[in-house]
């Protein structure tokens, strides 16, 4: 007897592909280029193979409404943020970080932010530093303030 594959599209009236389309749309018209059209491919591939693996996920797709295709949507935010910081690291650098746990995309802003993502670092040469104090006898004498001489 052969066990039926289970497939998001078969058992519920989600179109994967759609939603895939969709996302990849989305980001790639928020970072000004194109992604790579077999990354829906791959994207389809990985939630039918998640569908059919585990029932967690299977349950929450099948959920009442909308809130199956929902799941489904951030779950697909969420590979892609993985496959942004995998194979083209630049892009997902320049995507927020509430994207990479499967939050849409805020409205692109109208100039282009120069922050980056994380803080800098300021190298030791760029930093203000103090004028050197001259130094006591005694590294405790100065802590204690007083003279030990």
């Amino acid at each position: 007897m052969k066990q039926r594959i289970l497939r998001i599209e078969s058992d519920t009236p989600i179109v994967p592909r759609a939603i895939m389309e969709a996302v990849c749309e989305e980001a790639g018209v928020w970072l000004g280029q194109p992604l790579p059209r077999r990354w829906i491919r791959e994207l389809t591939a990985r939630a039918n193979a998640v569908y059919a693996r585990n029932p967690r996920f299977r349950r929450k797709v099948r959920a009442s409404g909308d809130s199956g295709r929902d799941y489904l949507w951030a779950f697909t935010r969420h590979w892609l943020a993985g496959l942004l910081w995998e194979r083209r690291p630049q892009s997902h650098t320049r995507l927020p970080n509430s994207y990479s746990v499967g939050h849409p995309l805020p409205p692109k802003p109208s100039v282009p932010s120069r922050r980056p993502k994380t803080a800098r670092r300021i190298p030791p040469s760029a930093r203000l530093r103090s004028p050197p104090r001259s130094a006591p006898g005694y590294a405790f004498a100065a802590a204690a303030q007083f003279p030990f001489q």
